[in-house]
């Protein structure tokens, strides 16, 4: 599943060659001289854009600060709707409304992505913004969302922190609008610890990104740092140099791990087809997925309950659904819808997702697994079908 799994002496290397050949220069900009001119970060920029053959890409803390970077350099602000999806990470929420835009949460449909139906019943003349979120590995129908955001005019941001590594009908998911954003966290497909990447074939969006991580700095380079200028203000969220020399490493595994995750997903899911009578799976939008998750559902939450607990003897665990669910469903965002003045009723809210979030269980694809790891989870699983 993530990049952790593969951290070893190559990350370990990396890392000292900070110290030893940058002299511990751990800030991305300036110190040319004592750092050896050496910038990893924006090395790891341009290995990033590269990869994914995007134009530009900008680097920084975390995938909530990318989200809301991305968000703020797209002008959205005070009184604009933005409309994502009830099955996320509470950091697409977050984001809005640091932004102080209002957030407008619709169901998802049985790709477990934002559904395009509901989207087009959402609009209004405030919607300033719309953010699909590629939920654990699986791109949502983009073809269908920029069709309707087209028609009427309104930008879309990616969230793709759950699915770096996947495409939809061969392009790369982050640039399948307008911007997208990734997470570099601990559990990511590739990891810096924390740390975010934004990426987009609009390269003056990405720049003024940049100057936003920094402060609002040009970087103008026939100034020294000190006496830059600067177009507008922003913030400080920018990525250490010990980030970066983690990223360029983890970069170079990630064809590894896509494909490490794809090859244990068909078995573990050819296994599972054996009891279709029993279960259904997620509607997959494309075979280049990232593979790191296996998502199906029961007929009733009694049952999807059940087959929680019967993995759990087995010592199997799941991934977010439904361990993580406090985090990743609008449901349960009790502490921020009781603070922001919306969605009074979040409890009964969402109906159409709750049904199916309810009935459903994910479980974690692992790039490290052997070939007794997948014997003793599929004798595992036959196990618990047989059960029920």
């Amino acid at each position: 599943m993530p990049g952790f799994e593969l951290v070893d002496q190559a990350e370990r290397q990396s890392v000292l060659d900070v110290f030893d050949k940058s002299n511990g220069v751990l800030f991305a900009h300036g110190f040319d001289v004592r750092r050896n001119n050496i910038f990893r970060v924006r090395d790891f920029e341009k290995k990033f854009a590269e990869k994914f053959k995007g134009r530009k890409a900008a680097a920084c803390t975390s995938g909530t600060s990318a989200q809301y970077i991305a968000m703020k350099c797209m002008g959205i602000k005070e009184g604009d709707e933005v409309i994502t999806q009830a099955f996320t990470f509470i950091a697409t929420i977050e984001a809005i409304l640091a932004c102080g835009a209002t957030p407008v949460v619709i169901d998802i449909n049985d790709t477990y992505n934002m559904c395009p139906k509901k989207l087009e019943a959402a609009i209004t003349s405030k919607t300033k913004l719309i953010v699909p979120v590629h939920m654990l590995g699986n791109p949502a129908e983009m073809d269908e969302i920029n069709t309707v955001a087209k028609r009427h005019n309104i930008p879309v941001l990616e969230d793709a922190c759950e699915a770096l590594g996947a495409s939809y009908k061969g392009k790369a998911t982050g640039l399948l609008g307008d911007i997208g954003i990734f997470s570099l966290d601990f559990g990511k497909t590739i990891t810096t610890g924390e740390g975010g990447m934004i990426i987009s074939n609009k390269e003056e969006l990405v720049t003024r990104c940049i100057k936003f991580i920094d402060h609002g700095h040009d970087s103008d380079p026939s100034l020294p740092r000190g006496k830059d200028t600067a177009s507008f203000y922003g913030f400080n969220y920018r990525m250490m140099e010990l980030q970066a020399a983690v990223g360029l490493v983890q970069i170079d595994k990630l064809d590894h791990i896509v494909e490490m995750n794809r090859k244990h997903k068909k078995i573990l899911k050819a296994e599972l087809a054996k009891y279709t009578g029993k279960i259904s799976f997620r509607r997959i939008t494309d075979e280049n997925e990232l593979a790191d998750t296996i998502i199906f559902n029961l007929e009733t939450p009694e049952l999807a309950d059940k087959v929680v607990q019967l993995l759990a003897k087995e010592g199997m665990g799941t991934k977010n659904v439904p361990d993580a669910m406090r985090w990743h469903f609008s449901k349960y965002f009790n502490q921020v819808w009781d603070n922001c003045g919306l969605y009074s009723n979040y409890g009964s809210q969402w109906k159409e997702s709750d049904d199916l979030l309810s009935r459903s269980v994910s479980l974690p694809v692992m790039v490290n697994w052997n070939e007794g790891d997948l014997e003793r989870m599929t004798t595992s699983l036959n196990k618990v079908f047989s059960a029920i």
